[in-house]
């Protein structure tokens, strides 16, 4: 790819990001970059959630460290609901338990008495009741695709885990807290 392709798939998934957050910054992986990351999400999960004593998965990193290519983003506070929950908790039969709920959501929530706040934006449902062991969930974020991003099969964000962060922070020049993290995730070829 030369420069003026990159520059305008730079542009194109800047674009597609910013329907979720200001874009500060956007730095294709190595695959040595990559396969650390892998490293640095593995062992997360091996720790868990809630130190160690719930299952973790974060399904959003692992597919964008398949895709096609993978970009460290940094971002500002997000400019729209995503399309789906940054993080969810799902019981043994893969049932819904809770969720992370984005600010349109929480007044309705504290109002309707059907789930308990485990912080100010992470609810858990009082019903259903839970199966079995459970588990924290971090999806893939599909960021929808218009026509003029027909180039791309699939775009989407994953939220790195605490060890992923840091490192994408110092590949991104170490920004402040103020700043958030994400892989972006980009395969090409037809939409199936």
């Amino acid at each position: 790819m030369d420069d003026h392709e990159a520059h305008l798939m730079e542009a194109a998934l800047r674009r597609l990001l910013g329907s979720l957050a200001e874009v500060y910054g956007l730095r294709l992986l190595s695959d040595e970059e990559r396969s650390h990351l892998r490293h640095l999400e593995e062992a997360a999960e091996q720790t868990g959630a809630a130190g160690g004593l719930m299952e973790f998965v974060n399904e959003g990193i692992w597919q964008a460290l398949d895709s096609d290519e993978v970009y460290a983003v940094t971002t500002g506070a997000m400019t729209d609901e995503p399309p789906a929950p940054w993080t969810i908790m799902l019981d043994e039969d893969d049932k819904l338990i809770g969720e992370w709920l984005p600010k349109s959501r929480i007044a309705e929530a504290r109002e309707s008495k059907r789930c308990i706040f485990l912080s100010d934006d992470f609810v858990m449902y009082r019903h259903p009741k839970p199966r079995g062991k459970s588990r924290f969930v971090m999806p893939y974020i599909c960021l929808p695709l218009e026509e003029a991003e027909s180039r791309f099969s699939v775009c989407g964000v994953g939220s790195p885990s605490t060890p992923a962060d840091e490192y994408i922070r110092s590949l991104m020049g170490n920004p402040g807290t103020e700043v958030a993290t994400l892989l972006l995730g980009v395969c090409f070829g037809d939409r199936d």
